[in-house]
């Protein structure tokens, strides 16, 4: 078949969204399938990219770029229609092609505050409710929160890997354990003691939270250090998070590590006593916690979204449940990573992520 997978950005690959279109093109490459990107421009060239140049109007003015990336692809309507199959990234990127007979949605976590107050947000909420009611359109979620949320009494962990009702399939992230796997480390890092937050700075990642938890994790462990690892998204943000910490009076004690590749991700998590994913929305089942627990790093993270569909030791989005749970689990991280890292490797592993995904494209491609 000829796919087209659509996504406001897949390269330059330096997030979960990233990383899961490059797994997936794997697999259906490995089937034969003839395959094309259509993103956002952002300066990178690749034979498979087809760019939509959104104009500078629209970056310097500071729009949602979402909105005129929608607007802009149906002037390639022409090579999409060529497409036997689209394989769309969030359901808020189907509008502009409602038109294509045979689409897969994907959905990386519910991508909306609840409840919506933003306009924005409230768009997403109802596309995905339109979408998911449309029998005909395929939906691949990677939590059951998605689906509680489009009304289907599905329980955190439950159906693993399976169509929950017509067209609509649970398929939680999974995790290259080949290449997550526990080293040695990078010895500067280690002295630190760290506490790992691996997270893009962005109020939803709840990196504040982690930062307040962590004010009073320190009292009881004073070694330890909060180390955060990702790209600065909200420069805004980052802002106010250094403030906070001045005010905590934790200036040398929080670490901003920068952005780390893929490639230097299982040495940051193999340093590190404990990994913290402080999530407050728009969360799925998270990369960055699973490649956590497969380096066997014990992960704590909030009840939010799919992050209760995954091994992690779970705690109530709050200052003091995050900061005690955390306690509780330093003390035992050794036994709780041992037990996270044999859950993802028998279960939330490529193998039977690749498995299923082509079961969902065989179905489709059955269909007239």
């Amino acid at each position: 078949m000829n796919i087209g997978h659509i996504t406001f950005k897949y390269k330059p690959v330096n997030g979960g969204e990233g990383r899961y279109i490059s797994n997936l093109i794997k697999v259906l490459e490995n089937q034969g399938h003839s395959q094309r990107v259509y993103q956002a421009d952002m300066g990178v060239n690749s034979p498979e990219l087809r760019l939509v140049k959104i104009p500078r109007f629209f970056l310097e003015r500071g729009f949602n770029v979402y909105y005129p990336f929608n607007g802009l692809l149906p002037f390639r309507f022409l090579e999409l229609r060529r497409e036997d199959l689209l394989i769309i990234n969030y359901a808020f990127h189907w509008l502009p092609v409602f038109w294509h007979k045979k689409v897969v949605i994907i959905s990386h976590g519910v991508e909306w505050e609840e409840p919506p107050i933003r306009l924005n947000h409230k768009i997403r909420r109802w596309v995905a409710r339109y979408t998911f009611k449309n029998s005909r359109l395929v939906l691949v979620a990677n939590d059951t929160d998605y689906f509680r949320r489009m009304g289907i009494d599905l329980k955190p962990k439950e159906r693993l890997f399976e169509e929950i009702i017509p067209n609509k399939w649970f398929i939680p992230n999974c995790v290259d354990i080949d290449h997550f796997q526990q080293n040695k480390g990078i010895d500067e890092l280690k002295e630190l003691n760290p506490i790992l937050v691996p997270r893009a700075i962005t109020p939803q990642r709840g990196i504040h939270l982690a930062v307040q938890a962590f004010s009073q994790f320190v009292k009881e462990f004073p070694t330890t250090n909060l180390v955060i690892v990702g790209r600065e998204i909200d420069k805004k943000y980052k802002e106010g998070l250094v403030k906070l910490i001045d005010k905590l009076g934790l200036k040398n004690k929080i670490w901003f590590w920068g952005e780390v590749s893929r490639e230097g991700m299982p040495a940051i998590y193999s340093s590190a006593f404990l990994t913290l994913i402080p999530s407050l929305f728009g969360e799925g089942t998270s990369l960055s916690a699973l490649e956590s627990m497969a380096c066997r790093t014990a992960v704590v993270a909030t009840d939010v979204g799919g992050l209760r569909d995954l091994p992690c030791v779970l705690a109530k989005p709050s200052v003091s449940s995050l900061s005690q749970t955390m306690a509780e689990t330093f003390e035992r991280r050794q036994e709780v990573a041992q037990r996270q890292c044999l859950e993802i490797s028998k279960t939330y592993n490529l193998e039977n992520w690749g498995k299923i995904w082509l079961k969902v494209i065989d179905s489709i491609g059955q269909t007239k």
